[in-house]
This record gives structure tokens, C-alpha cells and sequence, in this order.
């Protein structure tokens, strides 16, 4: 009964002059809600769009490549316009009509044996005469396409960069299978900033575990973020047993512990913005590393310059001491251009050591950045005033 259905359905698709090759039968009917027609290849299924009808077509099935959570492929629609190259924007937008599509924002150009032409926007196919050729206002293929294995996150930034709203996904051979629309884009972009987000405050794990980090039952939130945490506490016990060594000369300075949050803090808050940069920029851009980081590092030293500069006249004059202000003044400029650096280098070498590099940006910076702050403090301090 359902076959006979589904044959009609067929039969009645091809009268109209169009193929549709996946049919979408109500859930009510018990069956999967997406039924596909035999297991042709896709080279056969767009063959034959191609051969026996010269217009819209929807596509068959994927070929059968792994498309895990972290390609392009998991976000990949096939019920997406296509036309052949020498048919005319009168032509294809004739055949649109009464048609239903996951997405009809662009008509995607294919050769014969289904290669990837060009890509065509819906705005400029209806502004377009009658008789103009669709290759006459097909945009190049190469700057939509994508291949099928490709990082989902690599592939939203490259339509970020290249001001695109949608991806064309194309096998080995250039031959279209599908397309990224803008809402799975915009699903990607979402879900990399919340993993980055996670990263940054020590929660561990692939994007599913950070997803997982927010619904999950306490416990199992507690061991996402232990780990880092437990680095931290590591970390914090070295600037703890470095700043023990200048006990006595605190009790005879005491005046020089009142700083110390100012320094930490602030140098903490000038290499985390470091880090949110280098975190983003190691995704979206293809600069050479050390341009950035010289720029990075320049940035750093000038803020700090002017916070030590903001802070000597402030605590010379509540202080009445030109050491105490001193040390304050060159220790937020030192400790601002080291956290700068830490800020910038330990993203890198995560990115570089095959991990994400928004785990540079964790506790683990967070810590080093502090304990070096510290010490950069004591030593002044030890020259200045002590």
C-alpha cells in the first residue's frame, strides 16, 4: 500500500515536468518521516536530474562518507534548487514555482555530470532578463565550496570571511551534494563560542561534553571543571610559596601588600584580552605568527605604560613614597607585557600541540599569568623599597 503510494506520488512528480527524488510521508502514517527511493549512487541519481528533466531537482541520497559532529557534513540539506548551466533565468524561475526546498536562497549551477558550476542568489535570478543564461550570473563555485569532510568551525569563518550566507558542499571531484544554509551556520557560530566560553572558565571536553557541562547532574559538572582547577591550585601553591620568602620584608613594607590585587588583576585583565584575540584570530585569519604577536606584545606594553603612569602620581600621593609609586608604575608595565605575551604564546602552543586553543585561555594561563605578575611585583619591590 505504502510502495503503490509512493509510486503514484512519483508518477504524479514527473507529469508535472520536475523530478523530486526524496518524498517527506506524515509521521502519523508510522513510517520514517523521510523515505528515500532506492540506493542509487549520486552520480546516477543526478544523471538522471540532469538527462530527464532540465530544472529544479532536489537530490537522492549522500554518498556514504562519515559525517561526524565536527564536519560540514552533520548540517548538510540535499532539498536545495539546482539547474543546468545553459538554461535561462526565465527557465529556472519557472520551475521554482510550487516547489518546496530546505532552503531556497541560492540555485546551485551544475555541469552534466553534476559538478559544481556556480551559485546563483535568488535576489539576482529574479532580477535577471528572461534570456540570460544562468552562467552569466552564476557567482564561481570555488569561493562556496566546501568539501564534505571539512571542519564545521573552519567552514563558518570561511563564510564569515567571504560575506557568503551559504556553503555548497562538494565531494572529491567538485560534484555537488548539498549545502550549508545560513541557520546551520549560525547553529556552528553558536556552538564554537559556547565551547570557547567553556574552555575559558575550565570546562574540559569536546563541544558535546560542554554542551553537556550545562544539563548534566552536579557531580558530573564538578569533574568537567576539576581538572584545570586542580592545575590552578597547583600553581596558586608556587606564588603562595614565593611570596612566603618576602615575609619579613612585607612586615617592614606593609604598605607594598595593598597592591598586590591591583597588580595581579590588572595584569590578569590586559592577557586575557590578549588570549580572546589570539583564540578567535588563530581561526580567522591566516596571518603569520609573528606580525601578531609583535602586535600583540606592542599593545600590551602601551597599556601597561599607561596604567603604570595612571598609578605613580595616584600612590605618590596617598603614599607619600616615590619608591612604593615607582614599583607600582614599573610593575603593572613589566607585568602587563609579560601577561600580554603568556596571553598570546600558551593559545598558540595548545593550537600547535593539537588541542583547541581556547584551552590556552583556562586556569592554566589564568595562574601563570598571576604567579609571573607576582614575581615580577617582589622583585621590583626588592630593589625599590625593600
Amino acid at each position: 500500500m505504502l510502495s503503490a503510494t509512493i509510486d503514484a506520488l512519483a508518477k504524479k512528480a514527473r507529469e508535472r515536468g520536475h523530478i523530486t527524488v526524496t518524498w517527506r510521508v506524515p509521521m502519523s502514517c508510522g513510517c520514517p518521516r523521510l523515505i528515500r527511493r532506492g540506493r542509487r549512487s549520486f552520480s546516477q541519481n543526478i544523471m538522471e536530474a540532469m538527462t530527464a528533466t532540465p530544472g529544479i531537482s532536489t537530490l537522492d541520497r549522500l554518498p556514504p562518507v562519515a559525517t561526524n559532529g565536527q564536519t560540514v557534513g552533520r548540517y548538510l540539506v540535499t532539498s536545495v534548487p539546482v539547474a543546468r548551466s545553459r538554461e535561462s533565468a526565465g527557465e529556472a524561475r519557472a520551475r521554482l514555482i510550487g516547489q518546496r526546498f530546505d532552503d531556497a536562497s541560492h540555485v546551485f549551477v551544475l555541469a552534466q555530470d553534476g559538478r559544481l558550476i556556480g551559485v546563483v542568489a535568488i535576489r539576482d535570478l529574479l532580477g535577471a532578463p528572461e534570456t540570460t543564461p544562468l552562467h552569466d550570473i552564476a557567482r564561481t563555485a570555488e569561493a562556496y565550496s566546501v568539501p564534505l569532510g571539512a571542519d564545521r568551525e573552519a567552514a563558518a569563518s570561511l563564510a564569515i570571511h567571504s560575506g557568503l550566507s551559504i556553503l555548497a558542499v562538494c565531494d572529491a571531484e567538485g560534484r555537488f551534494l548539498g549545502a550549508v544554509p545560513a541557520r546551520a551556520l549560525m547553529t556552528i557560530l553558536r556552538d564554537e563560542h559556547l565551547e570557547d566560553l567553556h574552555h575559558m572558565v575550565g570546562i574540559l571536553g569536546k563541544s558535546e561534553a560542554a554542551r553537556d557541562a550545562l544539563t548534566a547532574a552536579p557531580h558530573r559538572r564538578a569533574l568537567y571543571r576539576l581538572p584545570w582547577l586542580l592545575v590552578g591550585m597547583a600553581g596558586s601553591a608556587a606564588a603562595t610559596a614565593m611570596m612566603s620568602r618576602f615575609e619579613t620584608a612585607l612586615s617592614a613594607h606593609i604598605a607594598v601588600a595593598f597592591f598586590i590585587p591591583a597588580i595581579v588583576y590588572l595584569a590578569d585583565s590586559v592577557g586575557t584580552q590578549s588570549e580572546v584575540v589570539v583564540v578567535r584570530g588563530l581561526s580567522l585569519t591566516d596571518s603569520a605568527l609573528l606580525p601578531l604577536f609583535a602586535g600583540e606584545l606592542g599593545t600590551g606594553a602601551l597599556l601597561g605604560a599607561m596604567l603604570g603612569c595612571l598609578a605613580f602620581p595616584i600612590v605618590w600621593f596617598f603614599f607619600s613614597s616615590v619608591g612604593l609609586a615607582a614599583t607600582v608604575g614599573i610593575s603593572l608595565a613589566v607585568a602587563s607585557t609579560i601577561a600580554t605575551a603568556f596571553g598570546f604564546l600558551m593559545p598558540w602552543l595548545f593550537a600547535r600541540l593539537g588541542y583547541d586553543a581556547a584551552l590556552g585561555s583556562g586556569p592554566v594561563a589564568t595562574v601563570v599569568q598571576d604567579t609571573f605578575s607576582l614575581m615580577t611585583y617582589f622583585v621590583v619591590a626588592s630593589w625599590l623599597v625593600f
